[in-house]
């Protein structure tokens, strides 16, 4: 496994734009099959097997008027008038009986019907308005709110100035998940924690970077999947999810290890071939892991969590790809630009270490043994590294672990408390 990584990281590091060439390729194919393929996601919880879904399965059968969506309409008449007095009660039987006619409306029962009760506030200033439809929330298209929407704003329009109509209920409820900005928050965040822990802005984009163009390909996977599976609007929230987590974690090894390759004084393409083989063995060890996990929820029996777990792990697979593939390409646009460069009080120290040198040997030379300046240190800072004896100065990682560890100890109730 090691020699086909290292061999994959060279590859990928001397042919980067081939490489990059070919995902991009890749993404557009996928996107263009999408637009001309996708379908809309269907949000069917079905739990074959359950009692409840029995239940449901059987009211369908045998009610299937009552087993669509519901909704209700509340009218409010103006301040000092009667709900059950003309025009109201004129005006509301006649738009009732025209809400029955509307798509997919099963069934619009009227408040003042003698065969319901408690459709009329104690009040009489309000009435509840009733209606069924044909099918679910999930399977009912847009123009269905829209329609009940324009007719209750149509009614109201024809009672006195003052009068309110509002429509909800089970039809209005909001089923499908969308993106939003705290998505975009998080990425943000993801890129100032990589900035401060890598202190280098191409070494931070470059997790982040083969993260995002794992994910996009993998939610395009999952729309696309719409054309001949049926997929819920939550799935590719989890493949985002996933997808993000696992693409920059798993980057992020191998670009940490390939700067500390670098900074051992490797070439640019060895290194990365090496951080490929080391670090990329822990990768796909770790994504294997993550993918049968994943679709260990088909043992469930769920359709809709087979599916998800299925997507998550097609965007994991393509998670560990990018980062055995792009990431080498993209270290080798980087090139050396990504090795660590010696901080400003080491080069002092080290001039100093230089200059401390050739006055200690120019002394020797007149000197007996030179025991004084230069023998051996003895002391509490013989066993110090050469950095850090040159001055080297912590990196921001290294100051904030050592904080975080000493405040742990110090406080360890605050510490469970923030975590």
């Amino acid at each position: 496994m090691s020699s086909f990584l290292y061999d994959l990281g060279r590859s990928c590091f001397h042919r980067r734009k081939t490489t990059v060439g070919v995902w991009l390729a890749l993404l557009a194919v996928i996107a263009g099959c999408v637009a001309l393929f996708a379908d809309s996601f269907q949000d069917d919880f079905d739990l074959p097997g359950a009692e409840a879904q029995e239940a449901l399965d059987s009211l369908a059968l045998t009610f299937p008027e009552v087993s669509g969506a519901s909704a209700q309409v509340v009218i409010v008449a103006a301040d000092g008038d009667r709900i059950d007095e003309d025009p109201y009660r004129t005006e509301i039987e006649d738009a009732v009986e025209e809400w029955g006619d509307l798509d997919h409306v099963e069934v619009a029962t009227s408040p003042f019907d003698e065969m319901v009760s408690g459709t009329i506030s104690e009040e009489e200033t309000a009435v509840l308005v009733s209606l069924q439809y044909d099918e679910d929330v999930a399977n009912l298209p847009e123009s269905a709110l829209t329609d009940l929407e324009s007719a209750v704003d149509d009614l109201v329009a024809q009672l006195p100035e003052g009068s309110q109509g509002s429509p909800g209920g089970e039809l209005f409820q909001t089923t499908a998940v969308h993106l939003s900005i705290v998505e975009v928050i998080g990425v943000i965040v993801a890129f100032v924690v990589l900035f401060l822990t890598l202190g280098s802005l191409r070494a931070a984009v470059m997790p982040l970077a083969s993260a995002l163009l794992s994910v996009a390909i993998g939610l395009l996977l999952v729309v696309l999947a719409t054309a001949f599976f049926a997929v819920n609007s939550t799935t590719p929230m989890l493949a985002l999810m996933l997808g993000l987590a696992v693409g920059i974690d798993y980057a992020l090894f191998i670009v940490s290890r390939h700067r500390a390759f670098l900074e051992e004084g490797l070439p640019a393409d060895e290194a990365a071939a090496r951080a490929t083989a080391t670090s990329g063995s822990a990768v796909v060890f770790a994504g294997v892991t993550v993918m049968v996990a994943l679709t260990g929820l088909s043992v469930a029996g769920i359709p809709f969590l087979s599916v998800m777990g299925i997507a998550a792990a097609v965007t994991v697979a393509i998670a560990v790809a990018v980062a055995l593939t792009l990431l080498p390409a993209l270290l080798g646009f980087a090139g050396d630009k990504l090795r660590p460069g010696p901080r400003k009080s080491s080069r002092r120290a080290a001039e100093a270490g230089v200059a401390h040198t050739t006055a200690v040997t120019g002394t020797a030379a007149h000197a007996e043994a030179g025991v004084t300046e230069a023998g051996p240190r003895t002391g509490a800072g013989a066993g110090e590294p050469a950095a850090a004896s040159a001055g080297r100065r912590p990196t921001l990682a290294e100051r904030f672990y050592k904080g975080w560890v000493s405040a742990a100890i110090k406080w360890p109730a605050l510490t469970i408390i923030v975590i």
